[in-house]
This record gives structure tokens, sequence and C-alpha cells, in this order.
């Protein structure tokens, strides 16, 4: 590795820089805008584009995971997500960086603008909780247990002959994130549940056609309802980042 040789003067320096970044390390909270919100999100698998008709369910939990296929530390957390229960928690996994093949633009847009975050890995629980790095994910259990989200207003959505339709009110955002199986680009293993294409509507649309999209079979869609705008988390661990 390289030595460096430091002067008192930029060591001072540096040290004077170094409380500007968030002391929780989390959010960047030079960011003011309008406050966002999930509202509500439903799950349906990609096999209903071939039917006539779909089930289609409310999960008790939406954990949004953001990690990086180089982050060391995403590891550890992977497995521990991964062997959450599906049906109380669905699982939404991004890659925000653009040194990973399966990078995702609408996950960097997520990570960057709508949650304000600044590490691998980090974990959203139902839209309001956050939890950064290792030690914070084992909070990850209890963080769950604790969050009774009250989710609602996309009780009318319907899928049928590949077409998603829904009524709610004017002025939210659909957003619809299709979620596939995905291999590891460089370990012996998959991701279960890797985002791999996002679209945002208008709420006032009402229905969009998913048919014209190449899926598979194992995939899933993930509709949410939001209220757009820059989202304020609250760290649900005491521990460190």
């Amino acid at each position: 590795c390289m030595r460096w040789r430091f002067s008192v003067p930029f060591l001072l320096a540096t040290l004077m820089i170094l409380p500007a970044i968030p002391a929780q390390g989390l959010q960047d909270e030079n960011l003011v805008d309008e406050s966002g919100s999930l509202l509500d999100v439903r799950i349906f698998s990609a096999d209903c584009l071939n039917e006539t008709s779909c089930e289609i369910y409310q999960p008790i939990h939406l954990l949004e995971y953001f990690s990086a296929d180089w982050c060391e530390p995403c590891e550890q957390v992977s497995q521990q997500v991964n062997a959450l229960n599906q049906t109380d928690a669905f699982v939404i996994q991004h890659h925000p960086s653009n040194q990973d093949l399966t990078f995702l633009a609408e996950s960097k847009l997520r990570f960057d603008h709508a949650f304000r975050l600044l590490f691998y890995p980090s974990l959203v629980v139902d839209g309001n909780h956050l939890l950064t790095g290792t030690r914070q994910a084992m909070d990850l259990s209890s963080t769950l247990n604790n969050s009774t989200p009250n989710s609602s207003g996309l009780e009318s959505m319907l899928v049928q002959n590949g077409t998603v339709s829904w009524n709610a009110s004017e002025g939210h955002v659909i957003r619809i994130w299709y979620i596939e199986p995905t291999p590891h680009s460089s370990e012996n293993r998959i991701h279960p549940h890797l985002a791999r294409a996002s679209w945002e509507l208008n709420s006032s649309i009402s229905s969009y056609n998913l048919t014209q999209f190449e899926t598979a079979r194992n995939g899933s869609f993930a509709v949410m309802l939001e209220r757009p705008g820059i989202r304020t988390l609250t760290v649900s661990s005491d521990a460190p980042t």
C-alpha cells in the first residue's frame, strides 16, 4: 500500500471538514424538499401477465435493500435479508452503484434523491425506518416487529390480461418495480429479489400494460402508491453505522 505523509496544518483542516458529514452518516441533510411517503404497496407474480386474472397481495412489510456486488459487508446483510419470511416482508434489492453489471438507474435515483442515502448496505423498512451497515442490520427483526405501517390506497388494483389498473387519488405517483432472481456478478450465488426495471406513472393515469416488457416466470412486480418528495427516514437502531 502507499504511505502518505501529512503536515499538521493539513490534518487540522481535515478535522475541521469532517463534522460537515452528517453525524449519523445516513442521509444528506443539506437537501431540503417537500416530504414524500409510501402510501401503499401491492405484489403480484410475473406469471399473472399470461393469465386472465391475477392474485394480488399486500405484504405486511416492505424492505428495500440497497447493496452492491463489490460491497463485502453486504454479503453478511444479504444472508440475513434472504432468510426473512417473504410472506411477512417483501424484499426489493437495489443495485444503485454503476460499478455493478446489474446497475439500475432508477435504483440510483431512489438511493441518491428519494432517500438521500450515503452508504452500502442500507435497509429501508416500510418507507420510514433506516438501518445502515452490518451492525445496525442486526436490528432488522426488531425494526420489523415494531413497525406498524398503515397502508391504503390501492385496494381497487387489478391485473387482467397483462394490464395493471388502479383507482387512486390524484397528485400521487404509481411506481412499478420488476424484481427477478439474478446471479451475483462474481460469486456463485443468486440475488433472489433484485430490481431489474422500474416505471413511474401519475396516479391519475389509472392503468399500464406490462406485456410489452420481457419478464421471467419467477419474477414479480411491486406496485407502490407514493406521495412524491424527499423522504425523512427514522434511524431504527442505536448501534453505530
